[in-house]
């Protein structure tokens, strides 16, 4: 009689967040099935209500789930039903979310009783192993690379993963059918993989801790699977590699050809994610010609500080390839972003300040600063890191992470860094501001011109942004101390107190119908009150020029036309028509706007300003359905976080 097994690679589905196809699961159940046949029968799952009634109505043999920091505690609800509907099933975990010495991994299996076995790393082989010894009539196995407790007594020894082949030979999920349902489901974004491993090391990642060596699967299996991806799905607009270091092979310029050709032939991917190699440039550029705008340009940089790039592991990389490939977007009129995060080991508020003024500095277009969440088996989660560093953790809820299954609440804890012996919490938490001004005035682009106009005299915006934040204008200043108390107070100082509080059933139907990401929330606050925007748009214009008469170099007609076209731009109703508006500007105006030099030495260069019916359209589809205007908070800040910050700015044309 065959094995009857589920995998399962779970994510809440209470909101609506980004999905992506269960690509782990699926190959451990293409390499079992290549491997056993007949001898298994294995369903796949990635939504637990789909999970819950399977369990009810045919609890399989083995239940094996993917583990990771969004799901850890979902995981540990089914595994405990699990036991309950066939207290003989034999329940694994297998991933990253995990510290994987053998005491640590003790310790877990001892806390879960409901847990019979953790896969360490790589988890094809090591759970193959456990199936393949229940087949041969061991009822409770204890293979190499497989975490477990039998009669009280633990059991593990470490696969030495030096020994692995560089070359992955096993079946390709999608080429043998197992991932079709979730290509087919376009809430899933289609995940690809060329190879495994990291040969960073930086201490807030999992990769290079688990996998440090670069493993690749075979070239002609991954452009079969490009292929067949885009023939069998349902037509995603984004699709993602999951390489830590896409680019650090010259293999993947053939790879990023192949993905062009059937984006040229489809029309799809719009949007190719990938985590760019950090020491390759010329590559890296290479690729980004080939996928042309469907590349969204990321480079992250985590810290300008040398000292702090040492402590977190990326001393090797270089600052100048770094540079070389904003360059490049540049040049092709293309926008680049980066990654720059707060709390990391050594870093202090200067340090902190000097990265943000640094990125401005070195020209990407969007910033996106990010409090480090602590993940288990990571170095800075370790407790050497954190005594070292005297880092000092809270929690609060993961957003989209929370439900009710088997009848029973639900919800994942984040760990992040509040504060270290460099830096207090209240300076970290004060950076919220600057944050915040970032991502709607820069990122967002709201005022963007002033900044611009600012940045082109030699005054780096976070210079700006910093005097801002400590405005005195009655009503910024409100919006601010408000920001901070708020910032502070989503916090718990242990993760004990923060689960008592939201299986509250008052606190826990607040948190699924009312939590709301902050820097959301503040930009809907924003379009409730328009004393906000003009108060923001008139203390940056005054910033600014104070700063430029310092230098002598303020022209009031300059201000004048930067204050006008930024206006125009500001889509300050929510609800407004479709329009378009047709101005002339001098190119210095329209070279700095477009970010644009070849505009620089004309008189005159006349511009369209226009909203399109698309943005219309979105806005009121969200916003006033059926015709019934909803401008509550929570409902800009749910039309903000589901596409809403796309359609702030209207657009602009060169005639």
């Amino acid at each position: 009689m065959a094995l009857n097994i589920y995998l399962g690679d779970l994510v809440y589905n209470t909101i609506k967040t980004n999905y992506v196809v269960p690509l782990n699961i699926g190959y451990v159940a293409s390499f079992l099935k290549g491997k056993f046949g007949q001898e298994v029968n294995i369903k796949l799952f990635k939504y637990p209500d789909i999970l819950e009634k399977a369990l009810r109505e045919n609890p399989p043999d083995i239940l094996a789930l993917s583990h990771y920091s969004w799901n850890a505690r979902l995981n540990l609800l089914f595994l405990e039903m699990a036991k309950r509907l066939n207290p003989k099933i034999l329940t694994v975990m297998g991933g990253p979310n995990i510290r994987t010495e053998s005491v640590d991994l003790k310790k877990f299996l001892t806390n879960h009783k409901n847990l019979d076995y953790h896969v360490a790393n790589e988890g094809e082989e090591p759970f193959a192993r456990i199936v393949g010894e229940i087949l041969g009539g061991c009822a409770r196995p204890h293979p190499l690379g497989c975490a477990t407790i039998i009669d009280g007594e633990f059991f593990y020894d470490a696969e030495p993963l030096e020994k692995r082949s560089m070359e992955i030979s096993q079946p390709s999920p999608y080429l043998t059918g197992w991932l079709d349902p979730f290509l087919a489901d376009s809430n899933t974004i289609p995940l690809l993989e060329t190879n495994r491993g990291c040969p960073y090391r930086c201490v807030y990642c999992a990769w290079g801790a688990m996998l440090p060596r670069i493993r690749t699967r075979p070239l002609e299996q991954v452009l079969e699977e490009i292929k067949y991806v885009s023939d069998k799905s349902a037509g995603q607009l984004t699709w993602m590699f999951c390489d830590s270091n896409f680019g650090i092979l010259p293999r993947d310029v053939e790879i990023a050809k192949k993905v062009r050709e059937l984006v040229d032939k489809k029309g799809y991917p719009t949007h190719v994610d990938v985590w760019q190699s950090k020491n390759t440039p010329e590559r890296n550029i290479e690729i980004s010609e080939i996928l042309g705008k469907n590349n969204r340009g990321l480079v992250a940089i985590q810290s300008a500080d040398p000292k702090v790039l040492d402590n977190i592991g990326r001393g090797a990389i270089k600052m100048d390839s770094i540079k070389q490939q904003i360059d490049y977007y540049h040049n092709e009129n293309l926008e680049v972003g980066t990654d720059i995060l707060i709390g990391l080991p050594g870093e202090s508020a200067k340090s902190h300040y000097n990265t943000l003024a640094a990125a401005f500095d070195m020209g990407f277009d969007y910033l996106e600063p990010i409090n480090i969440r602590l993940l288990q088996g990571t170095r800075y989660e370790s407790d050497k890191f954190r005594q070292e560093y005297a880092v000092k953790t809270k929690y609060r809820p993961i957003f989209g992470a929370y439900g009710i299954y088997d009848n029973k609440v639900v919800f994942e804890v984040e760990e992040s860094v509040r504060s270290t012996k460099d830096m207090s919490e209240e300076e970290l938490n004060n950076f919220k501001i600057h944050h915040w001004l970032i991502f709607f005035t820069w990122d967002v682009g709201i005022f963007k011109p002033i900044l611009l106009l600012g940045k082109k005299q030699g005054i780096n915006p976070e210079v700006i942004i910093d005097e801002l934040s400590r405005t005195q204008n009655p009503i910024l200043k409100d919006l601010f101390d408000r920001m901070r108390k708020e910032s502070m107070k989503e916090w718990f100082g242990t993760e004990e107190e923060m689960i008592s509080f939201y299986k509250q059933p008052e606190n826990f139907n607040n948190l699924v119908n009312n939590f709301m990401k902050l820097s959301f929330f503040y930009i809907a606050l924003v379009y409730q009150d328009p004393e906000i925007l003009k108060a923001l748009q008139k203390e940056m214009e005054a910033i600014v020029t104070e700063k430029l008469k310092a230098k002598n170099i303020f022209s009031q007609n300059v201000m004048n036309d930067v204050i006008e076209l930024s206006g125009l731009l500001t889509c300050k109703n929510l609800l407004e028509g479709e329009k378009k508006v047709t101005m002339k500007y001098p190119g210095e105006i329209v070279s700095l706007v477009t970010n644009n030099p070849k505009f620089a030495n004309r008189d005159i260069v006349e511009l369209e300003i226009y909203r399109p019916q698309e943005f219309v359209s979105f806005c009121r589809f969200h916003l006033s359905p059926s015709g019934k205007e909803n401008l509550s908070l929570k409902n800009i800040a749910r039309f903000l976080e589901i596409g809403g910050m796309n359609v702030l700015k209207n657009n602009i044309k060169v005639l």
